[in-house]
């Protein structure tokens, strides 16, 4: 197993076939359920061991403070289309109405 490992021990990553950029060979034993509970930094590297990292903390979820560029440039596609179709009927409207 392949191991990416920060400078406080923290296990980031992990690879079981290949090669990851970074990492370190790690020949010892591992926790039974490291697979299915592995999350970057829950798991630490110590004395040639893998250990729970008791300092573990849940990263919150960021969410967005606003609109992305994107979006906000989709909103405005969509206001100059309403302008331009209210135009567009006020056109046909008064062209036939005389």
């Amino acid at each position: 197993m392949k191991l990416v490992v920060t400078n406080k021990g923290e296990i980031i990553s992990y690879i079981t076939i290949g090669d990851l950029d970074g990492s370190i060979e790690y020949k010892g034993t591992i926790p039974d359920d490291f697979e299915e509970n592995f999350k970057p930094s829950f798991y630490l590297l110590q004395n040639d061991a893998i250990v729970l990292n008791q300092n573990y903390v849940e990263p919150k979820p960021t969410i967005p403070s606003g609109p992305t560029a994107e979006q906000v440039m989709i909103n405005q596609l969509g206001l100059k289309y309403a302008e331009l179709s209210a135009k567009v009927d006020k056109l046909e409207g008064g062209g036939s109405n005389g």
